[in-house]
Formats: structure tokens, C-alpha cells, sequence
């Protein structure tokens, strides 16, 4: 009997290998796991979120797809062990040639998208790849946010014997969410990159000429112009903006700035606010198209010379680097609420000094964390603030009745849903005179 190991020559080879794992964990293709070419269409529409999300092409669809646990599972299998992850210095690449020739690459390339389509919030990516049989290598992971980081891997895990049966999986999803600390640990460091970005930004901004007091209504204005225009009944309307969809073009209607402030507008209306409140936020937000230079095309800052080709507004350049930098970002901090009125706390540090000059100073968030824990708020808990500034303390309180809700009712179970949409519409009531500060706590809550 020969000890020769047969060589691979193609990748359907690789894939014939996961095929006969699937049989021998008695799982069955069209029931229990579906192949490239017969991807069921609910699940065609959550990789369309990738390429949506980011304009990019679609890199076809993964070569094997779970949907029968409570989170789903992609796999993308490559030739060769060599093809098995592309990183630098143990960070992922995500350019357009890693993520169609790696596996690791290409798995995480389409969960990340699958979360940034709205319809998953956790995905199983699993790369798999190998010369032989005997030389096949596997990775998975736990993929919590549609972020360029948002993920870990799971160093335990290393046959694909967890997928047999809802039983098995379970056990390894207990083992495989964030932990408490986990969940410290990337708020820490979410921090610390905030701070980074903010400075990086904050010089971006001065280059380009927007003025301290704008700076932030700019930050928040176009983050919610990136976010999907959803009803009150939460169905989606239209997309939100990327940077792909401003394009520079000159003429009154359709230069970049009136792009993002309209947006802006469906927003607010779709989402059914006061009329006055969104004439007071339109108001503020009119900065962002107020001045067509900025909307002319300008050579690129070099905080953004990476991200876009060629020349672009300062406007476009702006909203580039928070998109990229910020947006995506935002579900890979692990969803802490309060993350949002740091991220603020550090825009308005830098752009208004210590605000004592203009009469504001906001409460740092550590401070509201503390008092809303003091106060023991619960989900039943009625939350006032009468000088609401950002929403710092709102926001806080917000977090711990929503943690509390589920704790109680279940993560992401219709009671809790229920339970957070009348917290989120009932329970929390925030004052504010200054029509800019007004603006700003209204954006950092939606």
C-alpha cells in the first residue's frame, strides 16, 4: 500500500475534501449546507451588503454556506496551503487581490458583508486550504461587526467537526462569542484608535479650511447621512451614502455637499421627526453645503491619499476618512453605545477647546457611566436630563437599560426588541437651548 500523498491539482479537489467531512458528519448538501451554485437567496441578498457597502465588486459567493444554526457560516476554500491567508505584521489585507486569491481573506471579506447588509449580526468565516489531505489547514472565525477588524480568531478550533449538529454548535458558540473581558479589551483599544483618528481628522479638517465650531456638526452630520434611511416601521427606503456616490459634480443639485445634507433630509423624514426639530437640525447641518468651494475638485490630503483615486472635493476627502475610519468602525467596538458620545467627547475637545468659551462643557463619559450606575437604572427607568449637551448621560442610561432588558428577556428576542424600542421611544427625555448641541445629542443617539 502506497504512503504517497495524492497532490491536489485543482481547488474543487479542496472542495471535494470538505464534502466528504459534510458525509461524514451525516450533513447533507441542500439541506444542511448549500454549494457556491446553489446558494439559497436570502442569503445571495446579505453578500450583496459587501459589495453595497462599499462599492466594490462582488467577488462571486463563498464556495459552502451553513444557515440552519442561529448564526450562519461561510466557507472559502483555496488551493494550496501558501493560499491560505494573506496578512502583514498579523493584520488581515482586505485589498481586492487578497480577498479573491486567500481563503481566510476571502471567507471574512463576504461575513463582514454579510453584517454590513443589516440582515446577520455574528457570522462563522472559515478558510480552508491545502495541497493534500494530509496538509489541509483550517481557520475559523467569529465575526461580530462589518469593520476591517471586527473578528477573532478561534485558535481552538481547527476541524469542522462543531458543524454535525445544533447541539455541537451551540457548545462551540458559547466558546466562541466575546468574553467580558474580550469586550474590555477592544473598548480600550477602540478608544485609543479614536483618538488617533480624531487628531488625524481634526488636521484633515483644518487643511481643508472647515471651521472649529463646524467641525463637529460635520462629523455628525455626515455620519448620518452614511446611515440606511429606515421608516418608523423599519423598513429600508434607500441606501446610505458612500463615498463612491459623490463624484464631484459641479452643478448646484448635485455638487457633493447638497448630496449629504439631502440625504440627510430623506433621513429625517422617513424616520417621521417633528418638522421643527428637523428644520433646527437641518439648520445645522446646511454648514456642510453652505460653501460650493469646498465642493470643487482639490488635490488630496495626505490623510486620505489612500483611500480615494485621483482629485476630489473637500468635502468627499472629509467624508472619506470618517467612512472608512469611523463608520465602518462603529459595530467592530462591540456595539458599547457609549463609545459614540466618546468619539464626540474627542471631536468636541478638538474642535471647540474646552468649550468654556462658548459655554459648553460636556460631562466626560466615565462620569455619566458612573452616575447612571449610582442611580441603579434599570429597563423600567425613566431618564431626564435637563442640560443634555452630546446626550453623554442619555445615552449611558441607555446602555444599561438596554443591557439589563436583555439580560432579562434574552439577547435579540422579540420580548427584548419590543422592550428596547420602548425604552429607546419612551423612556429617555433630554433638554437642550443650543440649537448646535441639540443637533449634535439628537445625531449621537440615532
Amino acid at each position: 500500500m502506497s504512503n504517497q500523498m495524492q497532490q491536489y491539482k485543482l481547488e474543487d479537489h479542496v472542495n471535494d475534501w470538505v464534502k466528504k467531512r459534510f458525509d461524514e458528519l451525516k450533513l447533507k448538501n441542500r439541506q444542511d449546507y448549500y454549494t457556491e451554485s446553489a446558494i439559497p437567496d436570502f442569503l445571495k441578498e446579505a453578500l450583496k451588503g459587501r459589495a453595497k457597502t462599499v462599492n466594490k465588486s462582488n467577488f462571486g459567493k463563498p464556495d459552502f454556506s451553513l444557515t440552519q444554526f442561529q448564526v450562519p457560516v461561510v466557507i472559502e476554500n483555496k488551493l494550496g496551503v501558501q493560499k491560505l491567508i494573506a496578512d502583514t505584521k498579523n493584520v488581515i489585507k482586505f485589498d481586492d487581490k487578497s480577498i479573491q486569491n486567500y481563503a481566510v481573506n476571502g471567507a471574512l471579506y463576504y461575513a463582514t458583508g454579510m453584517i454590513a447588509s443589516g440582515k446577520y449580526h455574528e457570522v462563522i468565516a472559515i478558510g480552508i486550504a491545502g495541497d493534500s489531505d494530509e496538509t489541509i489547514e483550517i481557520k475559523v472565525y467569529y465575526v461580530y461587526g462589518s469593520g476591517e477588524q471586527s473578528f477573532k480568531l478561534l485558535e481552538n478550533v481547527a476541524a469542522l467537526d462543531f458543524l454535525e449538529n445544533k447541539k455541537t454548535f451551540a457548545e462551540f458558540y458559547e466558546n466562541a462569542i466575546l468574553t467580558d473581558d474580550e469586550k474590555h479589551e477592544i473598548l480600550i483599544s477602540s478608544q485609543a484608535q479614536l483618538q488617533k483618528y480624531a487628531k488625524s481628522l481634526n488636521k484633515l479638517m483644518h487643511n481643508h479650511n472647515i471651521t472649529a465650531p463646524q467641525r463637529v456638526l460635520y462629523v455628525s452630520g455626515m455620519l448620518l447621512s452614511m446611515q440606511n434611511v429606515i421608516d418608523k416601521e423599519g423598513k429600508s427606503i434607500q441606501d446610505g451614502l458612500t463615498p463612491e456616490d459623490l463624484k464631484g459634480i459641479q452643478s448646484n443639485t448635485k455638487r457633493d455637499g447638497v448630496q449629504i445634507v439631502n440625504q440627510i433630509k430623506e433621513f429625517l423624514v422617513a424616520r417621521d421627526i417633528p418638522s421643527d426639530k428637523q428644520s433646527l437640525m437641518l439648520a445645522s447641518f446646511s454648514e456642510i453645503s453652505k460653501d460650493a468651494q469646498r465642493d470643487e475638485l482639490t488635490e488630496l490630503d495626505k490623510e486620505v491619499a489612500k483611500l480615494i483615486n485621483g482629485k476630489a472635493s473637500s468635502n468627499k476627502q472629509i467624508f472619506a476618512f470618517i467612512y472608512h475610519n469611523i463608520f465602518l468602525s462603529i459595530d467592530a467596538m462591540v456595539g458599547h453605545l457609549d463609545i459614540m458620545g466618546e468619539m464626540y467627547s474627542e471631536f468636541l475637545k478638538y474642535a471647540l477647546g474646552d468649550g468654556k468659551e462658548i459655554g459648553i462643557v460636556l460631562t466626560p463619559p466615565y462620569i455619566t457611566k458612573m452616575m447612571a450606575r449610582i442611580l441603579e437604572i434599570n429597563q423600567d427607568s425613566k431618564v431626564m436630563d435637563l442640560a443634555t449637551g452630546s446626550a453623554g448621560f442619555l445615552i449611558s442610561a441607555m446602555e444599561l437599560m438596554i443591557d439589563d432588558a436583555e439580560t432579562s428577556r434574552g439577547k435579540k428576542t422579540t420580548a427584548a426588541n419590543k422592550k428596547i424600542h420602548t425604552i429607546k421611544s419612551t423612556q429617555l427625555l433630554g433638554v437642550e437651548l443650543n440649537a448646535e448641541m441639540f443637533t449634535l445629542a439628537a445625531t449621537n443617539m440615532i
